[in-house]
């Protein structure tokens, strides 16, 4: 453009305005981002679904001997019965005297001694083992062998069988002890220990019941349970006693309510029969639904139920049964039971092997596994019960793929719980001895959280929860754990799309260095580091702190130049290899390599850095940085990798912007533009358009106009005028601007209909974009510099010109009111600050120089 005090003395000026130190407006702030300096997008890099669910993919880096198994059986043995008894409230005292045998009493009023309390804490023991040893074998016969019933109405006999419940109960006790020294070898001590134990807990019923009488149906009671598995008496039931032994353990109960002694024999025995008896799978699902209806009607899920070990051991020994329906209802129930130790770790397992059948999904979108799974993750210790955790985390992980039920986790308050798990992991420190293992229940989290990532509510929970410092947190303790940071560098792949996720981690300091020395450290992982360059930029294209912050750290720009070089070279030896084979018939694929794919997206972090001022420039006199990029243009064609060629030539565009002493750009400006005309040469519009842009600036310099003149660029320039695309003529235009600044170049502009061209652009785009409109405007000024004659300067279209700038300059004409108010105002700005005082200029230039013909009239 020509910029003068008065119509004689006017100065050229280049289409691009290089760097100043004066302050600029906002427009022209908007005018060089639009002109120059441009981020650039791409693609988030694609993670293929495993095959099989599994605790760890098969892109693991742990070795399969150092991981836990996700393939393992599973049966009733794997639980632990001791385990599932209840401790019970009432601790009874074993007698240190010797058993007295009870005699049939007519007179109920008949006195009987109080037990004592034991000599010592030894002989406790004793009588402990002992009693472990009687109910040892029977815990391994049939789990409801003899099954406790409900209490008869019929109390007719109760006088006349009381010396035949006598009789019983010895043959009883000594069946039982006959049965345990088959199978238990024990000296006279121990048995003296466990008749001594039997009487006790007599006597403490009789005690307790309040009558001989009672004493004895309760001893008659205990007596019928001591019979052998598959005994049943048949003698009638009576309902003046409240307790019944099974076969599996002493079941007595001192403090156990009328309510649940009633609940238990109405509703819950019928169904543990039914499951003992049931061998069809769909009969034995309904019954499990019921149990669980039934236990959680009367509030007695967890640890409330007095005779909860009997219906756990029922539950174990169905898991033998192979049918994943059946193990799912199983599951629940046991989970709801609040189990613990090896019990817990068993379904938890159980869970995880039902999740790990794809087909199961269905069933588990009907049920509250989920429930009960997100539970033990809230309530159960993590150090304790890790072990137990990584299953029950690994089983939700496998859920989270499917769909439906990744809603209902969200819906469940499963990102706040993930959380709140995380930064308990992150504050075991790494000498303590569970660091290791809760590495692979980390792996089990970050991985569900991936998934979670997806979902729009579960991204706001992440962003309101605190997620962005947990997960640097956990990326900073476990940086020795590949598995772990891929993971969570994948959340933060995804989550850094989004402009507020984006903000926050970009307000994360510490992100920069964890990233950098992520990158320092897994340089040759391709996964790893095309993350990590993609999270950087996103960062670096929405954020210019970030920009700035990053490139401030240590090492930041010597990371990604070593990164080049890496990736570089693995590309060139793949090309070669392509090259090669072509004879093969090889030939190189559509899609850009993993080592094209990681250029794309580390050339992009550099040309969105270039976006701040400082940054730009002294990445423009890294020799270094320019030299891969130019190097990218000499061994890759369009054709081969679009993406990465267009983004080094864009790259290449944003460093030329700006003019540095050592500038790197400028020593190399004219092979870049040999590169380049290559580039320009192409039948790929997007990549002829970068090329015009990176034209647009080198123009600038004398050497490279010449080369434009010399190379017949300019004629190029002129033909895409008629691509009716805003961009390319803009692109185009620029490059003619600076053609003309030199006098000795502007007479090119009238060939191939450079000046007719030119107005038609205006015509079709001028109204809306006034950029575009005082871009022609200043090409047209610097070309009629030396204007004699509108006519013979402009031609034919000098009538048109005058037309249409008149008409431009109307405000009422040119700006469109019938815009929202925002967008009237942006265009408005543009038209006051730019187009109008050019185009005033140039009209009242062509007006002055414009001469009507003289017309002569002659008389008749």
């Amino acid at each position: 453009m020509q910029a003068s005090k008065n119509k004689n003395t006017e100065k050229a000026e280049p289409f691009y305005r290089l760097s100043v130190p004066k302050q600029k407006t906002s427009s022209e702030i908007i005018n060089e981002a639009r002109n120059v300096l441009r981020t650039l997008r791409t693609r988030r890099p694609f993670t293929p679904t495993e095959d099989q669910r599994k605790l760890f993919g098969s892109r693991s880096s742990r070795a399969p001997q150092n991981r836990p198994p996700s393939v393992f059986s599973l049966h009733a043995s794997s639980f632990d019965l001791a385990e599932s008894r209840p401790v019970s409230g009432v601790r009874l005292s074993p007698l240190d005297h010797k058993p007295v045998l009870v005699t049939f009493a007519e007179d109920e009023d008949s006195s009987i001694s109080l037990p004592k309390p034991p000599a010592s804490a030894a002989e406790v023991r004793k009588v402990s083992s002992a009693r472990a040893r009687l109910f040892g074998r029977t815990c391994q016969g049939s789990f409801l062998s003899a099954k406790m019933v409900p209490p008869d109405q019929n109390e007719e006999k109760l006088d006349s069988e009381e010396p035949a419940m006598m009789n019983n109960l010895c043959r009883s006790n000594n069946n039982c002890l006959e049965e345990q020294r088959s199978y238990t070898p024990f000296n006279d001590e121990s048995r003296r220990l466990i008749c001594n134990e039997c009487i006790s807990k007599s006597e403490r019923e009789d005690l307790l019941k309040g009558t001989a009488g009672k004493f004895l149906f309760q001893l008659r009671g205990e007596s019928d349970q001591m019979k052998e598995p598959g005994i049943n008496s048949s003698r009638p039931r009576i309902t003046g006693w409240k307790r019944r032994v099974t076969g599996l353990e002493d079941e007595t109960r001192i403090n156990e309510s009328e309510e649940e002694e009633s609940f238990w024999h109405i509703k819950i025995l019928p169904i543990l029969r039914e499951l003992e008896k049931e061998d069809n799978i769909e009969n034995l699902c309904l019954a499990c639904t019921k149990l669980y209806q039934a236990l959680n009607e009367e509030n007695m899920l967890g640890k409330r139920l007095k005779r909860r070990s009997v219906l756990l051991k029922t539950l174990y020994k169905l898991v033998d049964v192979d049918s994943d329906p059946l193990c799912l209802k199983l599951a629940k129930i046991i989970l709801a039971m609040k189990v613990d130790g090896k019990n817990l770790l068993s379904v938890c397992k159980l869970a995880f092997k039902i999740c790990r059948n794809e087909k199961n999904d269905y069933i588990i979108q009907n049920d509250r596994l989920l429930d009960c799974l997100l539970e033990v993750l809230r309530t159960e210790d993590l150090q304790k019960n890790n072990e137990a955790l990584l299953y029950c985390m690994g089983a939700i992980k496998l859920m989270s793929g499917n769909a439906v039920l990744l809603n209902e986790m969200v819906n469940k308050g499963a990102v706040e719980m993930l959380l709140q798990l995380m930064k308990q992991i992150n504050n075991i420190k790494e000498n303590d001895t569970y660091f290791s293992n809760l590495g692979h229940l980390l792996v089990q989290l970050t991985a569900t959280l991936r998934n979670l990532a997806d979902l729009p509510p579960a991204r706001h929970q992440l962003l309101c929860s605190g997620a962005v410092s947990e997960l640097c947190a956990a990326l900073e303790r476990r940086v020795d754990d590949k598995d772990v940071c891929i993971y969570i560098v994948r959340i933060f792949s995804k989550l850094s799309f989004y402009n507020d996720f984006c903000a926050a981690l970009a307000d994360c300091s510490r992100c920069y260095v964890l990233f950098l020395a992520l990158l320092n450290k897994y340089q040759k992982k391709q996964d790893l580091v095309i993350r990590i360059i993609f999270i950087l930029g996103n960062l670096t294209a929405k954020n210019n702190q970030a920009r700035e912050q990053f490139f401030k750290e240590k090492g930041s720009v010597n990371t990604l130049i070593s990164l080049f070089q890496t990736y570089h070279e693995l590309d060139l030896n793949a090309q070669k290899w392509y090259h090669e084979k072509e004879g093969e018939g090889k030939t190189h694929p559509k899609d850009p390599s993993e080592a094209e794919d990681v250029l794309i997206k580390l050339i992009r972090v550099l040309a969105n850095l270039s976006i701040h001022p400082s940054v730009g420039a002294a990445l423009a006199a890294a020799h270094r940085v320019v030299e891969l990029l130019v190097t990218v243009l000499e061994y890759k064609s369009v054709d081969d990798c679009e993406e990465l060629v267009i983004n080094a030539a864009t790259t290449i565009n944003n460093l030329s912007y700006y003019k540095v002493k050592s500038s790197a750009v400028q020593d190399k400006k004219l092979h870049i533009a040999e590169m380049l005309l290559k580039l320009l040469m192409s039948n790929n519009m997007d990549g002829v358009v970068e090329a015009v842009r990176v034209f647009g600036n080198l123009s600038q310099y004398h050497e490279i106009c010449d080369f434009i003149i010399q190379k017949k660029i300019y004629k190029f320039m002129i033909a895409l005028l008629d691509a009716k695309n805003q961009d390319v003529c803009f692109s185009a235009c620029g490059v003619l601007l600076n053609l003309t600044v030199d006098k000795n170049k502007r007479a090119l502009l009238m060939e191939e209909g450079g000046i007719g061209k030119l107005v038609d652009c205006l015509q079709d785009f001028g109204p809306a974009d006034w950029q575009l409109a005082c871009l022609i405007c200043k090409t047209l000024w610097n070309y009629s510099e030396n204007i004699t004659s509108a006519a013979s300067c402009f031609g034919e279209d000098t009538d048109t010109l005058l037309v249409l700038l008149t008409s431009l300059l109307d405000e009422e004409v040119a700006l469109d009111y019938s815009l929202d108010r925002d967008l009237r105002d942006y265009q408005k700005l543009y038209w006051e600050r730019e187009f109008k005082p050019v185009a005033e200029k140039l009209l009242d230039r062509i007006q002055s120089h414009h001469f009507l013909p003289t017309v002569t009239i002659t008389p008749f």
